[in-house]
């Protein structure tokens, strides 16, 4: 299969040469403005699409008009959006990279999933095309892959926020759980919450993985209570409210959050529930309000960190491509990503790891906690991102 795959690329690829379409931008528009293709991999049906891929795209595609036309080198562009359907696996990552690339042209591609992301990283860094991934953790980055970015807050840096205040705030907790999906996203989730109860000097008393599209949780659930965690890690609208009606009554924790998370478990069980990754919730900078407001209005649903994180990665390139001064000068425009600091909507960002991977690809966010309370999203403890980075190298190296 890969055989295959790899001889169709050369083919298409060489018919792009011929009709001219291998471009990423400059293609007129009309009106004088030109298109920046930006290439979209994402799941697009099932539980993955429901909660990670179709907000995404929404994400991108209302970042994308909202920035609308932008002045690089003197010249005017819009973004012009192609999304393509991962599937959330390792085939659909090559299928989608392969299209973005040979057939429309894109010299930038976000893919979502570590599974897809990773697989398109291959044909991404061959080809030349700023690869940016999520859910890749600390073995998708590193100098032989120079294309690759992440922009995308990581578990990888927030994981060991959450170990730090828990040990200082719950000293009484000594054994944890998780559960999580059986993939690669899934797994490296899981890793770094190992590692990290490990470095503060906690026992793992449970580690379980689910196929994709499980709806019973009860048997996982019964084994880990029988564990008898006194917090676990594991989404919080699948499988926490099982653990609840098996009478766990510990911490729950998980990088994801939204309201309609907590709409399916029941308000009631997740009083307490901790997240640690940053989400659109609580205090936000006006930009984000308004963008907030523009999301609901327009797809009739609350803007949740999926969508937040892929519209983020919009403007950041945006601007990249007006400080390298081009649209389609790949090596510029990460000159630029690797030297510069971005002013965003959640403050300052910049990008960093390289203690950790070797390069500075990894996007480094502010970093907090939040305990779910009543129906808010509080923060009830905050770390700089020059303090996530160095914990975490702590913690992984």
């Amino acid at each position: 299969m890969k055989k295959w795959a790899s001889v169709a690329a050369i083919v298409v690829l060489c018919l792009a040469l011929v009709i001219g379409i291998a471009c990423g931008g400059g293609e007129e528009e009309g009106g004088g403005v030109k298109e920046v293709k930006f290439g979209f991999g994402g799941p697009l049906s099932g539980l993955s699409g429901a909660v990670i891929g179709l907000p995404a795209k929404q994400g991108i595609e209302l970042a994308a008009e909202t920035i609308g036309e932008f002045t690089v080198a003197g010249e005017r562009y819009r973004w012009k959006v192609i999304v393509e359907d991962n599937m959330w696996t390792s085939a659909g990552g090559v299928a989608t990279a392969t299209k973005l690339i040979y057939e429309d042209g894109v010299k930038i591609m976000h893919q979502s999933g570590g599974d897809a992301g990773m697989s398109a990283q291959a044909i991404c860094e061959e080809s030349g095309v700023l690869l940016d991934i999520s859910g890749g953790g600390i073995t998708a980055l590193g100098p032989d892959r120079p294309h690759t970015f992440q922009t995308s807050p990581t578990y990888i840096m927030h994981t060991p926020v959450l170990f730090q205040w828990l040990t200082t705030a719950h000293p009484e907790v000594q054994r944890v759980g998780a559960v999580n999906q059986d993939d690669q996203t899934g797994h490296m989730v899981a890793d770094a919450f190992v590692s990290s109860a490990e470095y503060f000097g906690l026992e793992v008393v449970a580690n379980e993985f689910v196929p994709s599209g499980t709806t019973e949780f009860y048997p996982v659930g019964t084994k880990v209570v029988a564990a008898d965690p006194e917090l676990v890690e594991i989404y919080p609208g699948t499988g926490w409210p099982e653990l609840k009606e098996l009478g766990y009554e510990g911490l729950g924790a998980h990088v994801l959050w939204s309201t309609s998370a907590g709409d399916t478990a029941g308000w009631d069980n997740v009083q307490g529930f901790l997240a640690y990754q940053p989400n659109p919730f609580g205090e936000m900078s006006q930009e984000l309000e308004d963008f907030c407001a523009a999301f609901e209005d327009r797809y009739g649903t609350e803007l949740t960190m999926g969508p937040l994180y892929a519209a983020t990665i919009v403007y950041i390139f945006t601007e990249a491509m007006q400080k390298a001064g081009t649209v389609d000068d790949v090596d510029k425009i990460i000159d630029v990503l690797e030297a510069e600091t971005f002013d965003t909507w959640v403050g300052p960002i910049k990008y960093g790891g390289e203690g950790l991977v070797g390069i500075g690809h990894i996007a480094l966010w502010p970093a907090y906690v939040a305990e779910i309370s009543d129906h808010d999203y509080n923060v009830i403890y905050e770390m700089s991102a020059e303090e996530a980075e160095a914990l975490a190298i702590g913690v992984f190296k």
